[in-house]
């Protein structure tokens, strides 16, 4: 610049001069500031996805000559406009102008109206290059509208700084939409582990960003009460508190190992007051759970008057699971719930109040002389035949359940408030208003709509986000399961040609983020996110209208603006999921990343993929050990994580087997009722080509092993007759979850499958760790024999005892330890 003036008097030829100031501009231009805007492709990265959307050509500019009208709005439009103006300038720096008079033909125009032929949450998207039109009939249908153009502007509009590098300008649409489903809801669980205010207000802030319109607040548990009763102050003076929490998975250790760290908090009433009013805002309705009558400790922990044993004293438990302390169904217990409950409804607009009624156990009452009384005094009987409308036998304890959620739900029902309940509260008799929540499957929520009541489902797997949701040996501690964000995404509640009972009546569908084992903001987010945005495409789009790949697409840029916001979400989308199949006769490998952008390269020789490494195609077959290494790639650059993964192929990968124990519970890759690892029923985890591992019991196979089944047999046949060498298998060392390693090893061969020959005999002699578990693998090696069929008998690694090595308040004091097998391999 010193040399500004100088140029400035420069005496030239008017042809030079031109030149000379042509040149100066292109030289000026360079500069990133002066750069042409890339040209935009249209593209609707909408979640969740609209119901009806035809996207057209063009696009709206923002900037500050744009005016926005509003043409006969109900009340509360105006604070959303207001609130879109001002993200947009806080983002972008461009001003728009609120002005109810009409625009000049030649400048842009955003137009909120009303139509009041619209349903309440639907919405009308009308964008040209000259005029956007939003049409709603309420104030919640123009709110999603204004998500929907958030999500169509670039992702810097989710942040807090000046972006003016960023295409501030909207593809051109025409949309229809309006939700499939009026309940739309995340639970967060903040007994386990606290959550601040202000989280609560970011989670809060996910939810109204993608259209669901509940946050189930579950505020009291056995691990802490965690809102202020004034009526019951010690409820938080002392409900509230706990001096430690569980290190490891639950059934790492036993005794059970603790952080010796004191655990509070609680939300006062004006906090409360705070969070429902912001989430109002958002039109997101808030519907506060108080558990009864189970999940009571820490209220018991305050008031053990109210319990089966008054004279007991109770502390806040700092582990997980299910516990025998329920309220007792006296009447100072219904007096002190009818007072949390009257200082509750006063808190929350919600015309919903959950009350648990899950996982209580019967224990106390079995052995409670009033409980007795009241149920004979109720005439209630155990069931000698089963209940006409669920199929089951019910005790006349479950029945006593139902008459402590009954009469609760009369007093909730006077104070203008219905009751939702978890599952359980169909047992014995549901009550006459209650909303059920079905959360072990679907069938509880099923039974529920055929009776006529609502209900809304949430149903395990699917639907929990404290499961894996990628390999357990490269994520945090989780409580277990497996459920990629494909499985949650795939979830419907019902089919299109379901009983028309059903469709009526169930209104919704929830996600549940339980969080045992999500100690810090940052992990409830990872657990957490994006399976919101799978949940919420779920509650919104209609089910003929979602796409996996589709969402797959639309996802990357959600990543984007997950990553502006500061979610700490899970990025599995951008890794490769490592998985074998038996396809033909053969073992497979199978490599899948969901980000479809994305190229996989992968070696399996150790080293790390590069740009130049084998591109991964289709599945290819197993061949012999390797020792695989597979990453996503864009543009030549890794995008996520490089997953490691050795597989071991031998002379029975994928080959069926016998054994002489059905298998368990955990099947290998196979998680409950759904194919979760792409694994299948020919290798149950046995002859997949993978070995077990510390991380989960996710890929071992069970075998329950008693006094009448002291040793597993597993017998597999060749292709043809082979000399074999050497047998490699895994085996778990897992005392408190009852499992020890394989005592010793028989091998047998045959040629013919009936006359078998014992090859080697081995007892093993181990060094067992002083806590936790232990993957032990052990390899047999021996004089090559020729063999068409094998014959493994491993005896079990003895006897455990109850109290001491593990516990249970129902099996006997000496237990056969159960055998976790994994990775069986003949070479």
């Amino acid at each position: 610049m010193a040399n500004s003036k100088y140029i400035n008097n420069l005496t030239l030829p008017t042809f030079m001069k031109k030149g000379f100031y042509l040149l100066l501009l292109s030289l000026l231009c360079i500069t990133p500031g002066c750069k042409d805007k890339k040209e935009l492709t249209n593209e609707y990265n909408i979640v969740p996805l609209p119901n009806h959307l035809v996207p057209k050509d063009g696009r709206f500019i923002l900037n500050n000559d744009v005016a926005i009208v509003a043409e006969n709005c109900p009340s509360g439009v105006d604070t959303i406009i207001h609130n879109f103006i001002g993200k947009i300038d806080e983002t972008s720096g461009i001003k728009l102008k609120f002005d109810n008079s009409t625009s000049t033909p030649d400048k842009g125009t955003i137009v909120f109206k009303s139509e009041p032929t619209l349903a309440d949450e639907a919405y009308n998207l009308s964008i040209t290059p000259n005029q956007i039109t939003l049409t709603a009939s309420k104030p919640n249908g123009f709110f999603y509208g204004v998500q929907t153009l958030y999500q169509l502007l670039p992702p810097a509009v989710y942040g807090t700084k000046l972006d003016k590098r960023a295409n501030w300008s909207i593809p051109c649409v025409e949309i229809e939409d309006a939700p499939r489903f009026t309940y739309r809801g995340m639970m967060l669980d903040v007994c386990r582990h606290f959550s601040s205010v202000e989280y609560v207000k970011k989670f809060i802030d996910m939810l109204a960003m993608h259209k669901m319109n509940t946050f189930h607040w579950h505020l009291t548990d056995d691990q802490g009460w965690r809102i202020e009763i004034k009526k019951y102050p010690e409820l938080t003076s002392i409900g509230s508190n706990r001096k430690e929490t569980l290190i490891d998975y639950y059934y790492t250790n036993y005794p059970q190992i603790f952080d010796g760290k004191p655990v509070s908090g609680y939300y006062t009433q004006e906090e409360i007051k705070d969070i429902v009013a912001y989430a109002a805002q958002k039109y997101i309705t808030v519907v506060p759970e108080i558990e009864m009558p189970g999940h009571a400790t820490a209220a018991l922990a305050a008031y053990p008057q109210l319990s089966c044993n008054p004279d007991t004293t109770y502390e806040v438990t700092g582990t997980w699971g299910i516990f025998e302390e329920v309220y007792c169904p006296k009447e100072e217990t219904f007096e002190f719930l009818e007072g949390v409950i009257d200082e509750v409804v006063e808190l929350f607009p919600s015309s919903y109040i959950h009350v648990g009624g899950d996982e209580c156990l019967k224990v106390a009452w079995e052995n409670c002389e009033h409980c007795q009384a009241l149920i004979n005094k109720l005439g209630l009987k155990d069931d000698t035949t089963p209940n006409p409308v669920d199929g089951k036998l019910h005790t006349k304890e479950e029945k006593l359940q139902s008459y402590v959620i009954t009469r609760m739900e009369k007093y909730i029902n006077s104070k203008g408030k219905n009751i939702i309940g978890w599952d359980e509260i169909l047992e014995g008799g549901l009550a006459p208003n209650a909303t059920v929540m079905s959360w072990r499957g679907i069938e509880g929520g099923v039974t529920a709509a055929k009776q006529g009541h609502n209900a809304i489902m949430t149903p395990m797997p699917y639907m929990y986000l404290d499961f894996y949701q990628e390999d357990p040996e490269t994520a945090p501690t989780t409580i277990g399961g497996y459920v990629t964000l494909k499985n949650t995404y795939t979830f419907n509640p019902f089919e299109d040609d379901a009983d028309e009972l059903v469709k009526k009546h169930i209104i919704g569908v929830q996600g549940n983020i339980w969080t045992e084992y999500m100690q810090t903001e940052d992990r409830r987010d990872y657990q957490a996110f994006p399976k919101v945005t799978a949940i919420a495409e779920t509650a919104w789009t209609n089910n003929s209208n979602k796409n996996w790949n589709d969402y797959c697409k639309r996802m990357e840029e959600e990543f984007e603006r997950l990553e502006v916001l500061g979610v700490n979400a899970c990025r599995n989308y951008f890794d490769v999921n490592v998985n074998t199949k038996v396809i033909d006769n053969q073992l497979y490998v199978m490599l899948e990343c969901f980000n479809p952008s994305a190229e996989i390269r992968y070696t399996t020789d150790g080293n790390t993929p590069t740009r130049y490494s084998t591109l991964y195609t289709k599945p290819f077959v197993l061949d012999g050990n390797i020792d695989l290494k597979a990453a996503a790639f864009k543009d030549g650059k890794i995008i996520g994580e490089v997953r490691h993964k050795p597989l071991y192929g031998n002379l029975i990968s994928g080959k069926p087997f016998t054994t002489n124990i059905n298998i368990g519970w955990s099947k290998g890759d196979i998680w409950d009722e759904n194919d979760k690892l792409n694994g299948d029923t020919i290798t149950m985890g046995l002859t997949n080509g993978k070995r077990g591992n510390n991380a989960s019991y996710i890929p071992w196979t069970y075998f329950k092993m008693d006094e009448n089944n002291k040793e597993l047999i597993f017998t597999v046949e060749l292709d043809k007759t082979t000399p074999i060498s050497k047998i490699v298998f895994g085996s778990l060392y897992n005392p408190a979850y009852r499992a020890l390693p394989v005592g010793g090893i028989t091998i047998e061969t045959s040629v013919n499958g009936n006359d078998y020959n014992v090859i080697t005999k081995e007892v093993f002699d181990r060094q067992y760790p002083e806590k936790g578990k232990k993957a032990y693998t052990d390899t047999i090696s021996f004089q090559p024999t020729d063999a068409k069929f094998v014959r493994l008998t491993f005896p079990s690694g003895g006897v455990l005892k109850n109290g001491v090595d593990f516990h249970s308040t129902t099996l006997p004091e000496t237990v056969q330890a159960s055998v976790y097998m994994d990775g069986i391999e003949i070479y």
